[in-house]
Order: structure tokens, then sequence, then C-alpha cells
């Protein structure tokens, strides 16, 4: 029944919050985003059950692949909303808390306090495509200064909204929202694909936009890095056999935490569970 409980609790808090928001914010989109992401997770959770061996891994990326239409297409579509950092922020500078204000708090805000940096590891439509990419073999290794440039990235996101408004006088209300939003989201995700497969195939590792480019990574940081939900130790010894850290999409070593006992206390855990999925004396 545990094991029940565990696989439906995505899909239960996805209609919990959906309820909220419809009685606060009375969006009908809500009923259809948040029970399908928490479905896709507990699809993904249920596949970790039934497979078997490294076949397991195959859970999250399937359930990372269902949820990218809902967030990529379904909401800007329908809502002619730009979720990307820099078009949410230009509505605060606005004044104006729309739908995608809403997403930035849920999943990257407060929802870190929560579940951590979660959304990277099971919802990121930028890195559901990068999960699927065929590529095979070791690291190249990304040199821990070369990702200091997602600051820049940060940086960029965050000064275009600023310059547009006080700089140009642009009118978000007039030129932007029901009008541009929608091309803003679709030509800025291109824009990620474009840096993020070749830098993927550059270092051979498909999560390397994230870890060099990605500007919501430092946003989810700080919070993340005192969530309540960490992976952690179980009673088993570690035999320090290293395949956690091997799989780990985010470079993390994992079993240095793990033989420690100690739960994994790093603000780049995307909370994969990969390191779970491949030990093979269940000390995680």
């Amino acid at each position: 029944m545990r094991k029940v409980y565990r696989i439906l609790l995505p899909f239960l808090v996805g209609i919990i919050v959906w309820l909220i928001l419809e009685i606060t914010v009375g969006w009908w989109g809500f009923r259809v985003i948040f029970p399908w992401i928490g479905f896709s997770i507990s699809v993904g959770n249920l596949l970790r059950r039934i497979l078997k061996g490294k076949k397991r891994l195959v859970g999250r990326k399937i359930a990372i692949l269902m949820i990218l239409p809902c967030l990529l297409l379904f909401v800007p579509i329908v809502n002619h909303e730009n979720f990307q950092l820099g078009g949410v922020f230009l509505l605060i500078l606005a004044g104006f808390f729309s739908k995608g204000v809403i997403h930035y708090a849920i999943a990257k805000i407060f929802g870190p306090l929560i579940w951590g940096r979660g959304f990277c590891g099971w919802a990121c439509w930028t890195a559901a495509v990068f999960d699927w990419l065929p590529i095979t073999g070791n690291k190249k290794g990304i040199p821990e200064k070369a990702k200091n440039f997602r600051y820049i990235s940060l940086l960029v996101s965050l000064s275009i909204p600023v310059y547009l408004i006080f700089a140009l006088s642009y009118n978000v209300y007039s030129d932007y929202l029901n009008k541009m939003e929608m091309i803003w989201m679709f030509a800025g995700n291109a824009l990620y694909y474009a840096i993020g497969i070749p830098l993927a195939f550059m270092y051979n590792d498909k999560r390397a936009f994230c870890k060099l480019v990605c500007p919501v990574a430092l946003v989810m940081k700080p919070t993340s890095s005192v969530s309540l939900i960490k992976i952690k130790p179980k009673q088993n010894d570690c035999i320090e056999c290293g395949a956690c850290n091997k799989i780990c999409p985010m470079d993390i070593k994992v079993m240095s935490f793990i033989k420690e006992k100690e739960p994994i206390r790093h603000s780049e855990c995307i909370l994969c569970y990969d390191c779970r999925m491949v030990c093979p004396v269940n000390a995680i």
C-alpha cells in the first residue's frame, strides 16, 4: 500500500495545487496543467517500479517528455504566455502578475523549498529534449569556472526587460500582452535549444546547457539548498563502487555524501534519483 501511495503522490499533489489555484485565481487551464504534471510524474514512478535494472532510468525521461507539450505548447498557445525568465521579469516590472508569474513562484521560487530543483529533473521542457539526445560514453568534464557563465546569462535575462521598460519606454500592456508573449516564448526556447544541443555534443554531456548557460538554475539555488526533500542514505552501507557518481547528470559526488551517511546537500541536485536506480546495494 505504501508503494502505491508513493507512486500516486505526485498526481494527488497536482490535483491539490489545481484546486487551490482554481479557487484563488480561477483559470480553467490549471485543471489541465497540474493534474497532468502530477500524472506524468506518477507514470514515471510507476515505470521505475515495474522495469528492471538500468531500464528503470527511462521512467523519469518519459515523465519529463510527457510534461513538455503541456508547458511548452498548451499554456503559451492557449493563454499567450511566456514562461521564460525574461518574460516573467518583464511582467513583474510592469506590475502585471499573470499565470507565468504564478508558474515561477510555484516551480522555481517557493516550490524548491520543498522539492529542491525537482523541476529541473522532472518538468523542465528544455531539459526534456536534452535528456533524449543520443549521447553515450564518458563526459568530457566541464570546468568549474566555466559554470560562472550562467551569471552572465542571468544578468542578460534580467537586463533586457529593464532596458525595454526604462530606456525604451516599452508598453507591456499594448505591445506585449496577448500579442508578443507567445512569440518571445518560442523564440527564447529555440535559442536555448540552438545553444544547448551543440553544447551537449561538444562536452558529451546532455545537461551541459544546465551547467553552463541556464539562468533559472541560479534562481533556484538559494531555496533548493535548504529544501525539505533530499536524497538520503539508507541503513545499507555504501560499498564505494562509484556507480552513483558516474550516473549523476549534474556531476555531483554522490558517493561522498552516501558513504558518510549524509543527505545530499548540493544545490545542483535535480532530485532525479538516478543514483538510487543504479546503486547495487540499495544504499540510497
